[in-house]
């Protein structure tokens, strides 16, 4: 390593304590470095020493060959994508700046079932069950009718993890909807309906009759979407084109013994 190579390496790891010790690196920042001169040594330190977030996909994996990143590198930014799954499990849309942002659960704030069916349930008439949102709009707002999905698992979690991990009811962290699904085909795309007057968003989860009772989301209103394995554990999913108004995935699989499935991944078209 000659004398401004090791400068510079000097340098880079000096200040990334102190000024960049939340740095995140990816596919892009490893060419850049290439680009600056750093040899693999400095690269994989560099990979090895901070936090990452690798495109892994057969794509970027090619745009980083075509760029002269060495085998050792690209096998290394393989790993490391492996090993960051349990930090990333969640539905990310695409924003409009290319970054890939993280779709928080919002947790229904009451239930309505028809109270007048109800009373007259005579195989004539249907209650239905409804589930509801707090306001109109959401607060993941896209300005495309034709997003950009990205659902990533890590069903390598036990369920017995899951109930340890979520002790507490702290699902914002650990996320329990993508350690026990494996695919996207566990959920159902929806669209909302907006009460105004209410200043809610509902959804029917289930209806009632004096022969039947069903739960879950009918089909009929089942949204369709495309699928694409980019890694055995993280998908892009593409739902047919949309039309203004409000949507959540919802999770139809199976649920940990102890909880209930109370909350959507919502979002609205523009």
């Amino acid at each position: 390593m000659n004398l401004v190579k090791k400068t510079i390496y000097l340098l880079l790891f000096t200040f990334s304590g102190v000024l960049v010790a939340q740095e995140t690196i990816t596919n892009e920042s490893v060419v850049q470095m290439m680009d600056l001169g750093f040899d693999d040594y400095m690269i994989i330190d560099k990979i090895n020493t901070s936090d990452v977030k690798f495109d892994a996909s057969i794509a970027a994996l090619g745009n980083l060959k075509k760029a002269g990143v060495s085998s050792e590198v690209i096998s290394l930014i393989m790993d490391k994508s492996k090993q960051n799954t349990k930090s990333k499990t969640g539905i990310y849309y695409l924003a409009e700046n290319g970054e890939d942002k993280l779709i928080h659960p919002s947790v229904f704030s009451g239930s309505n079932s028809n109270a007048v069916a109800q009373k007259l349930v005579s195989g004539l008439i249907n209650s239905k069950k409804k589930a509801q949102l707090p306001g109109i709009h959401s607060n993941n707002v896209l300005n495309t009718n034709a997003p950009e999905f990205t659902f990533i698992f890590d069903p390598s979690v036990t369920e017995v993890d899951n109930m340890q991990n979520n002790q507490g009811g702290d699902t914002g962290i650990f996320n329990w909807w993508f350690r026990m699904a494996s695919n996207p085909n566990e959920f159902v795309l929806v669209k909302l309906t907006v009460k105004d007057r209410k200043n809610l968003r509902e959804v029917i989860t289930g209806k009632d009759s004096w022969i039947t009772s069903s739960s879950g989301i009918d089909p009929k209103y089942a949204l369709n979407f495309s699928m694409e394995e980019i890694e055995g554990n993280k998908f892009k999913v593409t739902p047919d084109a949309l039309e203004p108004g409000e949507y959540c995935f919802i999770y139809q699989g199976q649920v940990p013994q102890g909880r209930e499935n109370q909350s959507v991944f919502d979002f609205s078209v523009q």
